[in-house]
């Protein structure tokens, strides 16, 4: 998952917290540092929207006659770009500080800010002096003619056609949905629910995940909802009631509160939608994506559906009768918390896979050196340890270096382990996008990885599942689209492209972790240092498609029920449709009292409408994957091919331009059906 700048020409709240382009206050010695104090936020974002206020009036004045793509299009941006240096990265730090205190100033000015935004967003006198320009027909041609034109979208999209009274209305409804979407947000970071066990109620979990959890006052422990305690708990601990319980915690995360927020938030953007003259929010959304349309979604999803469903139907009936098998007893159905347990039991005695086994050969450090070799060998990059501030002890900085000119093309951090208060998903989060500056210097990127892998421990270092160095992997792919840009301007650098584009890259990097070559190369056991054994990969290699038709069908649910809540003329009630359309598209109950949607972050965090994306990029990923399959994983020259006409380019070409370039030919899905194993 991406988390980067949302640009303010483009959509409607600027989303502070992932990144903004202010250089002078944001650096030190040409370098980012994270030492604010909470009561610095509020006194520096006071004389950064006062400068605004004077940047954005002499932008207004400058006489239609005198008005240039210089002093006016980039004016605008650089006065935003201009705001940011005093913000500097304290909004990225209420993701990631330790001190609550300042995550809940942060989160509080944030929410000032993206209602101020709105304000800003709407402003005719902006709008005029924009189109003063762009009525007199400019001849812009590339990046100017592209910049321009996604600005016109933003503004129409802000609201600039509509009268003085439906604007009024437009900017209450917006500054609303930017409330309701923070504390949304809000809610997850912070909710509390462990479930405490005994000693005994962890049979099944191994001594380094007991080790790690924390005791209570009586002896007993306390398992978390964070990934490193939920995940291994479902998928080993033999007491079922337990994992019942725990799943039922870890589905309510954000509470009543959230479904409410939800529900509310779909309401307003329909409202909006419709005063701007769409449909519906999806319309809206899809207008400037490569699906274009809502309906074009829906008939991708339900082929795909189509041809899941056998695959998955056929996995279920198999873990079932292996549950029955064990039991002794009827099965009919399986639950949340029975399928991974079973599924993982399956994996181990019939496919001898074990994924608390094989992440033995998998310590963080040796697979972080692993693929940064692996990538720097193929798209032509060096990495080099960065001596330069972080936010926290546990995050390490790198330089990315090019192997030829080895010019510092970008920095890079990853923060890998959970801890009170932080981001409790992966992602990667564009701290400063690469973009030209007015004195023709390039300004580097900055990138980070922020995730949730398991802590190294007193007796064992850091090991990831094979699920974690994909993740990895994945996140890995953001961070190049990001550090590689070439693009001129920061509203079309890095991620900044299409949102069911944006997933290429990172689902494409995905596919290296599946490599025999590639998985000797980024393992070691943490005992023997052996590399990962060839049977073991056979059999990794064997099941890699083990539950792919039940895994996909779900994604597929996912982008349906986003789909359906953005396409309906009311607002449906969010838990009813939630369990009606998993029934339907997965064949599988839920468990009563679950509010699964109140923690569905990507909801309301920039996937509205687009949690497509996923599948839809998936498709094109593997498409591009075969490429370098045909002319070897480590091949250089398909690389550099990748690096120039995808992660370089940025959002500076359409997406199906950039598809074509590489490919040489548009995209087909054949490859993606064929990797899970159907061919029709």
């Amino acid at each position: 998952m991406k988390k980067t700048k949302i640009i303010l020409l483009i959509l409607l709240v600027w989303a502070w917290p992932a990144g903004v382009n202010g250089m002078e206050n944001m650096f030190r010695n040409g370098v980012l540092h994270f030492d604010y104090k909470k009561e610095d936020l509020a006194p520096a974002e006071a004389a950064a929207r006062k400068q605004l206020e004077k940047d954005l009036a002499a932008l207004v004045a400058i006489p239609a006659q005198e008005r240039t793509f210089d002093n006016t299009i980039l004016g605008y941006e650089r006065a935003f770009d201009r705001y940011g240096e005093a913000l500097g990265m304290s909004g990225f730090l209420s993701y990631v500080s330790t001190d609550k205190a300042f995550r809940d100033a942060a989160l509080e000015l944030q929410m000032q800010i993206s209602q101020y935004m709105v304000d800003v967003a709407t402003r005719r006198d902006i709008y005029r002096a924009i189109r003063e320009y762009t009525d007199a027909k400019p001849r812009l041609q590339g990046e100017e003619a592209k910049l321009v034109k996604d600005m016109l979208i933003g503004f129409k999209n802000s609201g600039m056609d509509l009268n003085d009274k439906d604007l009024e209305v437009f900017k209450a409804l917006n500054k609303q949905k930017a409330e309701y979407i923070m504390k949304f947000d809000k809610n997850v970071q912070e909710y509390k629910d462990p479930l405490t066990v005994s000693r005994e109620q962890l049979a099944g979990l191994g001594d380094d995940y007991i080790n790690k959890l924390e005791k209570t006052a009586d002896g007993r422990y306390l398992v978390t909802l964070d990934y490193p305690d939920y995940v291994p708990f479902m998928l080993n601990a033999d007491d079922a009631s337990a994992r019942q319980q725990l799943e039922y915690k870890y589905n309510r995360r954000g509470g009543e509160e959230n479904v409410k927020l939800l529900e509310d938030t779909v309401t307003l953007r329909r409202k909006i939608a419709h005063l701007l003259g769409y449909k519906t929010h999806a319309d809206l959304r899809l207008k400037n994506r490569m699906a274009k349309k809502p309906s074009a979604v829906f008939d991708f999803l339900k082929d795909l559906e189509k041809k899941l469903k056998p695959m998955a139907k056929k996995e279920d009936r198999e873990l079932m009768a292996y549950k029955a098998q064990k039991t002794g007893q009827e099965v009919s159905t399986l639950y949340p918390w029975e399928s991974g347990y079973w599924s993982n039991k399956y994996r181990k005695e019939y496919l001898n896979l074990d994924s608390e086994k094989i992440k033995e050969y998998f310590p963080s450090q040796v697979v972080i050196d692993g693929m940064l070799e692996l990538f720097g060998t193929v798209f032509g990059i060096g990495f080099e340890p960065a001596d330069i501030p972080t936010w926290h002890a546990d995050v390490k900085a790198f330089k990315i270096v090019d192997a030829q000119t080895k010019e510092v093309l970008a920095y890079f951090y990853m923060d890998l382990y959970p801890r009170e208060g932080k981001y409790k998903h992966a992602a990667c989060f564009d701290l400063v996008s690469g973009e030209q500056k007015p004195g023709g210097t390039y300004q580097k990127p900055f990138v980070a990885i922020v995730a949730n892998m398991n802590k190294p421990s007193q007796d064992t270092p850091s090991l990831l599942k094979h699920g974690e160095v994909e993740t990895l992997f994945h996140e890995f792919g953001h961070v190049l689209h990001n550090a590689l840009t070439k693009a001129k301007y920061s509203a079309l650098s890095g991620t900044n492209v299409s949102g069911d584009f944006v997933e290429v890259p990172s689902q494409m990097l995905e596919r290296w972790a599946w490599d025999k070559t590639v998985l000797k190369s980024i393992s070691r056991h943490y005992k023997t240092g052996e590399a990962l054994p060839d049977d073991l990969i056979e059999r990794m290699l064997a099941a890699k498609n083990y539950g792919a038709g039940g895994q996909y069908l779900r994604q597929n649910f996912f982008a349906q029920y986003d789909m359906v809540l953005h396409t309906r003329a009311r607002t449906p009630d969010s838990t009813k449709l939630y369990f009606d359309l998993t029934k339907k598209v997965r064949g599988l109950p839920l468990t009563p009292g679950t509010i699964p949607q109140a923690a569905f972050g990507h909801l309301m965090g920039g996937y509205d409408a687009g949690y497509y994306g996923y599948l839809w990029s998936e498709v094109i990923a593997e498409d591009f994957f075969g490429e370098f399959a045909k002319t070897g994983l480590h091949n250089n020259q398909t690389g550099l091919k990748f690096r120039r006409e995808v992660l370089e380019r940025g959002g500076t070409l359409d997406e199906e331009t950039m598809v074509k370039n590489f490919l040489g030919r548009k995209t087909s899905n054949k490859p993606f059906l064929k990797s899970i194993g159907l061919s029709k």
